[in-house]
């Protein structure tokens, strides 16, 4: 079995490291969940040292290892980061559902906007963006749609971090 060379002790996947920037299991997580997550985590490393797999997905070794005993999770960019290393995809990865490999992934080029509640708006968007002759008036208008909704994803999600800071900050005083 592969070791680490800062000291000669077995490197497994099961192994417990430190601490870092992390979501920390919460009560409201299952044993069950973690363990199946820990167990889908250490089949994307496979016999692969963990320090080797850590440092293909920029992770700290330690996180990693956290990530292995279900100390904590791993927060979205850390876990799509391990999915694109391991070849999965995010769904499995985080939560055991969907096809395991990327390349099994149907993903549709037209996607079914009809079962969406907001199916009248994309059917207007897609309509004014076709409507766009110039091609790259159309490329541009199309960049700057996914660009604003890139940034509202990411203001959700980064409001969400500041809630869940504050609930931990609460707890803690």
């Amino acid at each position: 079995m592969p070791t680490d060379t800062s000291d000669s002790r077995p490197i497994r996947a099961s192994d417990s490291g430190g601490i870092g920037h992390q979501r920390p299991i919460r009560a409201s997580d299952s044993k069950a969940e973690s363990d199946a997550f820990a167990a889908r985590l250490r089949e994307c490393i496979g016999d692969e040292p963990v320090a080797s797999f850590a440092r293909r997905c920029s992770i700290p070794e330690a996180n990693l290892r956290n990530y292995l005993t279900g100390t904590n999770k791993p927060v979205y960019d850390r876990l799509a980061a391990i999915a694109e290393v391991a070849g999965v995809t995010l769904d499995w990865l985080a939560t055991g559902r969907g096809p395991k490999r990327r390349a099994d992934a149907q993903v549709p080029v037209t996607p079914d906007i009809s079962a969406s509640p907001y199916a009248r708006r994309w059917e207007k968007i897609m309509a004014l963006v076709e409507g766009i002759e110039d091609e790259s008036a159309r490329a541009a208008a199309l960049e700057e749609l996914f660009a604003r909704a890139q940034s509202a994803a990411e203001l959700a999600e980064l409001r969400q971090a500041v809630k869940s800071l504050t609930a931990t900050l609460k707890k803690t005083a």
